[in-house]
């Protein structure tokens, strides 16, 4: 399963894709993502080459500019990404705000296009389409019963949201509609897996305050004059458990001799072969799909590594020379640096093990090394600066001694000194795997974990020694990150802070010949090992850290600045 992100109109689309073949797409429903699709794309790449988009605003695709876009506004943007991918006329599998969607895609391109453009040159204005629950009021859709379903999703920095968003998440798969819970209301349907709320609540929160986009706009959208006119092949299915199943009776097959109605049994089994040949039908002497289009050269991309993917988010004018910053267990300081160095060519990756990283198969420093000097050489980047921060700071060194080609010069932020045990306490809690709560107390405990870790150094300690003397960053939409970059992965988010954690001092702190410079502050723990690292480097020098951000990156940035200035004169 390949991940990439491609640019269509000029917006980030991110694109899950697997198998070779010709070319199926497939759209999810709100307030999903490509992660819906996982194993019935890993069943269908036997025999297709499987496209699963992120629709704009949800996933790790970027939002509409609109602040109301409508269904129109979402098959534009299906048809930016459709056409930069080079599928044109594949088939379309989508379900249920999807299934709107392509819906509209296909009738638009069907008048655009029209009769005489496709019988000149051969092609179908688009590819068949299966729209796997397709809602069909028999009255338009009230709207206060939107705006009551569409509650906005809010971020705060107290973290109130996560209760309110969880609860709303579990009631919808309990009562239709969620704000009116009643026996009448009650959908006769199994409770879900944990797995299941565990992937729904990744894509809830990835989604955010961009929940309401596609799903508002779908409550809005009336698919009766589209599917009257629409020219391409459209099969309309559901299953017999599926709250549109209804809707099959309204599908004006008199009408429009194009579209055909399949009513399917409730198992998936049974589901997934229909499916299958289905799609088999719609690619026949369909030739293989083509080359993956080159990923964008700004924004975030995906790196294949030997061990996996890891994700990188770069920012910042282009530079020959670009500032790689690291943190762990999270991306909270590093994303926080970077937006903080707006003029400076930066790149922070998501360690292996967080995010949307892949994991090592044996997590080490020396591992986390070598991935992360595969991904500098993937992008091009013969030599950049470095910055390590806080639990990073042993994997930088390590970077900057094993690597020293590829590291120009070196800040650390955060240099930590333990004695052994105290070490092994460590690792076993700086990235704890809260177990998951129905209640959704995990979801609390990690939120908590990332806020706490802000005031005190280590993050559980409670004493008065702990309390940090730096400007905690407590910003909602940040902590919402991190919060998510946990959830993806909890089990291995802190693996590179563990790895380093389980080293000896020496080889956790191992010496380096590059220009160094390195932040302490008196009082903090988090910054008690530096005094004694700079002693042992051959070109290091002492800075006192400032409590805020924007005094720090000043100091970065003349000791940059500075340096290389220096080597311009001995060279």
């Amino acid at each position: 399963m390949a991940r990439r992100y491609l640019e269509a109109d000029g917006r980030a689309i991110h694109y899950r894709v697997i198998g070779d073949g010709p070319a199926v797409i497939m759209l999810h429903d709100s307030p999903r993502s490509s992660r819906l699709h996982l194993a019935t794309m890993h069943a269908l790449s036997r025999h297709f080459r499987v496209y699963a988009l992120d629709t704009p605003g949800y996933g790790n695709s970027e939002p509409l500019g609109s602040a109301d876009p409508t269904i129109a506004d979402f098959a534009t943007a299906l048809d930016a990404v459709i056409r930069a991918l080079g599928i044109e006329g594949a088939p379309i599998y989508a379900t249920h705000t999807s299934a709107k969607i392509a819906l509209e895609y296909a009738a638009s391109r069907a008048n655009s296009y029209g009769e005489h453009e496709a019988k000149r040159t051969g092609t179908a204005q688009t590819g068949c389409l299966i729209l796997d629950g397709l809602s069909i009021p028999v009255a338009r859709t009230d709207p206060a019963f939107i705006s009551a379903y569409m509650r906005p999703f809010l971020l705060d920095e107290a973290g109130a949201y996560l209760a309110a968003e969880w609860t709303r998440m579990r009631d919808m798969v309990r009562w239709f509609p969620w704000f009116a819970p009643s026996p009448q209301t009650r959908m006769p349907t199994a409770q879900p897996t944990d797995a299941w709320i565990s992937a729904y609540m990744i894509d809830f929160l990835s989604a955010g305050p961009n929940y309401s986009s596609a799903y508002a706009a779908a409550m809005r959208y009336d698919p009766m004059p589209s599917l009257m006119r629409v020219t391409s092949p459209v099969l309309v299915a559901a299953r017999s458990d599926d709250v549109l199943y209804a809707s099959l009776d309204r599908v004006p097959v008199a009408e429009n001799t194009a579209l055909a109605v399949k009513r399917l049994p409730p198992d998936l089994a049974t589901w997934l072969a229909w499916l299958e040949n289905t799609l088999a039908s719609a690619v026949e002497n369909m030739s293989p799909a083509p080359p993956l289009p080159a990923q964008p050269t700004t924004g975030a991309i995906y790196v294949d590594l030997p061990h996996g993917r890891m994700r990188v988010h770069r920012s910042g004018p282009p530079g020959d020379r670009p500032l790689l910053i690291l943190s762990a267990p999270t991306t909270l300081q590093a994303l926080a640096w970077q937006a903080g160095s707006p003029d400076r060519s930066t790149l922070v990756p998501e360690l292996p093990g967080f995010g949307e990283s892949d994991p090592l198969p044996s997590p080490t420093l020396e591992a986390a090394t070598d991935a992360l000097a595969a991904m500098l050489e993937q992008l091009g980047y013969a030599q950049v600066d470095l910055l390590a921060i806080g639990f990073a700071t042993p994997l930088g060194c390590t970077l900057a001694r094993r690597y020293p080609g590829a590291i120009a010069r070196v800040i650390l932020d955060g240099c930590y000194s333990l004695d052994e045990q105290e070490a092994r306490t460590l690792a076993e809690q700086v990235a704890p795997v809260f177990p998951f709560d129905r209640g959704g107390g995990h979801i609390h405990r990690t939120w908590h974990m990332l806020r706490d870790g802000e005031a005190a150094w280590p993050w559980h300690d409670g004493s008065a020694d702990a309390a940090r003397g730096l400007a905690p960053i407590l910003a909602a939409r940040p902590l919402h990150d991190a919060l998510l970059g946990v959830l993806k992965q909890p089990e291995r988010y802190g693996d590179c802070a563990r790895a380093a954690l389980q080293s000896d001092e020496e080889a956790r702190y191992p010496a380096f010949p590059q220009n160094a410079l390195l932040l302490h502050r008196l009082g903090d723990r988090g910054y008690a090992g530096a005094t004694n690292l700079a002693a042992r480097l051959p070109r290091a020098s002492l800075e006192e850290r400032p409590a805020n951000l924007t005094d720090t990156v000043q100091i970065v940035t003349h000791f940059l600045s500075k340096d290389a200035h220096v080597a311009e004169a001995v060279a």
